[in-house]
């Protein structure tokens, strides 16, 4: 504890009209998620500019002159959700690229609910109820890159295993797997009782069964279609 006794002195004074923490303006990513989460709750429409900016921490003005008209504004929030999701995703499949079966799934599972655990405003925007116009176009673009990425790593797989290159089978699969992990993400997050961890575990676990026991006579006999 300071000594204000006279023999001390007199205590310091700090200068009159200086702020101890002057409040730190919201950077584009900050604005950029607060209007996330207004889209993602009110839907595009119903989301007005006052809103947001107030969301935001800022002014009308200010978001017009860094994202545009509102148009703008949500497809910015799409792109950047969907560009991040992706970035995250695809580090994890390169990061498992040479695992077993089970460890890449798990790997591009934990990665997708974690980042609707960590980012639920961004996740819902791309795949919740209002997600329409830009942020549909963003999920598909999303979900299509996804897709193909896991029927190459099947078609890998099967080759490795003596199953040959499976074509339509791989691709179907593949969605199958898409939809699944998408369906769980979205499921956890609207039930608060629900460990991320965990459900992301059962989808793991859930998608791998599926993925080792099916018949390959019925791929092969799919694929013949072609």
């Amino acid at each position: 504890m300071a000594d204000h006794s006279p023999e001390a002195g007199p205590a310091p004074q700090r200068p009159a009209g200086r702020r101890r923490h002057p409040a730190a303006r919201p950077t584009d990513d900050d604005m950029l998620d607060a209007a996330s989460a207004v889209f993602s709750e009110a839907g595009f429409h119903a989301a007005t500019m006052n809103v947001l900016a107030a969301r935001a921490r800022s002014t009308k003005p200010t978001l017009y002159a860094h994202f545009g008209s509102k148009e703008d504004l949500f497809g910015k929030c799409a792109d950047l959700a969907a560009d991040t999701l992706a970035s995250a995703l695809f580090e994890a499949y390169a990061a498992a690229a040479d695992l077993p079966l089970e460890q890449q799934v798990r790997a591009g599972v934990a990665s997708f609910f974690g980042y609707a655990d960590v980012h639920p405003a961004r996740f819902r925007l791309l795949f919740g109820a209002h997600a329409t116009g830009s942020a549909a176009e963003a999920r598909q673009r999303l979900m299509s890159a996804a897709t193909r990425e896991i029927t190459r790593r099947i078609r890998y797989f099967t080759r490795r295993h003596g199953r040959g290159a499976w074509g339509t089978s791989a691709e179907l699969c593949a969605s199958f797997v898409v939809g699944l992990v998408v369906e769980g993400a979205r499921y956890t997050l609207v039930a608060d009782s629900l460990d991320p961890a965990s459900a992301a575990e059962f989808t793991t676990q859930f998608a791998v069964a599926a993925l080792r026991h099916i018949d390959p006579h019925l791929a092969d006999a799919l694929d013949a279609r072609e």
